[in-house]
Order: structure tokens, then sequence, then C-alpha cells
């Protein structure tokens, strides 16, 4: 989305358009709760952060101003309510590391993580099923080339050759963004 149609979106969501909330929605949703998982380390948790955020959204979208970037706000907005949630469960030594830890990790660079994460995950799941299958176990499940072969009752040369469309194909995807 570009600025002027979030704008756009947001204006329209003050009327109460519900179909303009759940623009906004599709297209934010998963690069909140990614990004905000980034500070609590929880993805239920933030699962829960996010939608907050859009429910006060809705119930305040009359009184709400936003004048430049939609986008700016819900990071702003969720970033704030994943502080405030570090902050109830300070005594959890995990999480302190996980402030430490983003606090040395500019704002900006958060976001566009975030939204690499998206494209790529994106990208995973335009490839053909049976690549997919063999890409994921490959490269997040870490299993070799034998073990994949193995489990999917394939020879291992046709793992290779999925490995290497699906290579081909992600950094065709990516490159063209």
């Amino acid at each position: 989305m570009t600025n002027s149609s979030d704008i756009h979106i947001f204006q329209q969501i003050k009327i109460g358009d519900v179909v303009a909330f759940s623009t906004l929605f599709e297209s934010y949703y998963v690069k909140l709760c990614f990004f905000c998982c980034r500070y609590l380390v929880d993805m239920d948790l933030s699962r829960s952060v996010v939608q907050q955020v859009f429910v006060d959204l809705w119930v305040k979208r009359e009184k709400l101003s936003v004048e430049y970037s939609i986008k700016s706000y819900l990071f702003q907005a969720v970033k704030n309510r994943a502080i405030d949630q570090l902050r109830q469960n300070k005594n959890n030594v995990q999480i302190s590391d996980a402030i430490s830890e983003i606090a040395q990790t500019s704002f900006h660079d958060i976001v566009e993580e975030v939204e690499l994460n998206d494209r790529i995950n994106k990208s995973i799941n335009l490839l053909p099923q049976k690549c997919r299958e063999i890409f994921l176990m490959s490269r997040f499940e870490s299993l070799k080339y034998t073990e994949i072969a193995e489990k999917l009752n394939i020879s291992v040369k046709t793992v290779e050759m999925q490995i290497g469309i699906a290579l081909k194909k992600l950094r065709e995807e990516l490159s063209n963004k």
C-alpha cells in the first residue's frame, strides 16, 4: 500500500467502512505479528497484541487522526503495546534479554526485516506444492537430501532438482520486487 492509499483507507475506516478495515487488516496483520514477535518472543502473545491494536483502531476510529501514514501508526502502536506487555512481565529474565537485544536494533531495521520475511514467505508459498514441501524440509527442518528422499519415497536426484528449482524461482521472485 502507498501512503495515499493508506490515508484513503483510513478515511474510509473513520466513517465505518468494514471492507476498508478488512483490507487494512489483511495488508498488515502478518507483518505486524512478526514485528511484535521480535519484542515479545512469543507468537501467540504477539497475535493477541496485534489483534488488540486493530480492535482499538476500530473502536477509536472516529477520534483518531492519522495524517501521513497508517503503516507508521500501526507499527508504532504495536511497538508501544509490546513494550507495555514487556513492562507487565518485567520479572521474566528472558524478556529483559529480548528488550536489550531489540534496543540495539533500529526500529527501521526491524520493520525492513519483517517486510523481507513476509516477501520470502509469500515467495515460498508460490512454489509448486511438492517443490515447496521439499524446500521446507531441507531449509526449515534441516533434513539432508537423503532423509527427504527416504521420507517422500523419491530419489535423491529428484530432491536435488526440486531444491534447485525452488532456489531459482525464489531468486527470480525476490529480485523482481
